[in-house]
């Protein structure tokens, strides 16, 4: 699997839009609904892929699919990949239910928030939803790397459930306005921080 440069500069306003839009402008922000944001993002995005034509679906209905079970686990490939990269092994035999994590928010309620402007970034840098999910996960992985007070196994496991969920759950509709949206500024449009190469946010 190769990712292109597009999708590689997307991960950067991915990360930055999920800090800014779930921590509601602090710069903090708990490591789990950072990690379980993003990852949900991802999941639903590939979710999205998949191309079902549901009329009848509620946002939040579990749906479960042979495409997802074979997809789906992609994005903790790359996730765990790019954990590797940044010099960070996962010990296998610390992998367990205990260090999945639930985010305590909703998932639909998380989607709604951040999924109009992550659409806006797809359209910005000319992904297609597959694309754009697997940026969620090099996104979601650098979240992790990037928050010391948990385990590298605690927040991948963390991920693993949300990206489950995220492919598996129906998601609410994109607002029209982000439809239409075709060439936004991510930072303008968030509101958000620019503080040169330094991050402006804290995972805590």
């Amino acid at each position: 699997m190769e990712i292109t440069n597009n999708q590689n500069k997307a991960v950067n306003d991915i990360v930055e839009m999920v800090v800014a839009v779930i921590g509601n402008g602090s710069r903090e922000i708990d490591t789990t609904e950072a990690i379980s944001s993003t990852a949900r993002l991802a999941g639903s995005f590939l979710f999205r892929s998949f191309g079902f034509e549901i009329n009848d679906a509620k946002p939040g209905t579990v749906m479960l699919s042979e495409v997802a079970n074979t997809k789906g686990p992609q994005l903790v490939n790359i996730t765990q990949a790019v954990l590797q990269n940044f010099g960070i092994q996962i010990d296998n035999s610390k992998m367990s239910s205990g260090n999945q994590k639930q985010a305590e928010s909703n998932f639909v309620d998380i989607i709604n928030k951040v999924q109009n402007p992550a659409l806006e970034i797809m359209k910005k840098n000319d992904l297609s939803y597959e694309q754009m999910a697997q940026s969620g996960a090099i996104a979601t992985a650098f979240i992790i790397q990037q928050s010391g007070n948990i385990t590298p196994e605690e927040g991948f496991g963390t991920a693993i459930y949300h990206y489950i969920e995220g492919t598996k759950t129906y998601p609410p509709e994109f607002s029209s306005a982000s439809k239409k949206t075709t060439n936004t500024k991510i930072a303008e449009k968030a509101n958000i921080p620019r503080s040169g190469s330094k991050p402006w946010w804290k995972f805590w």
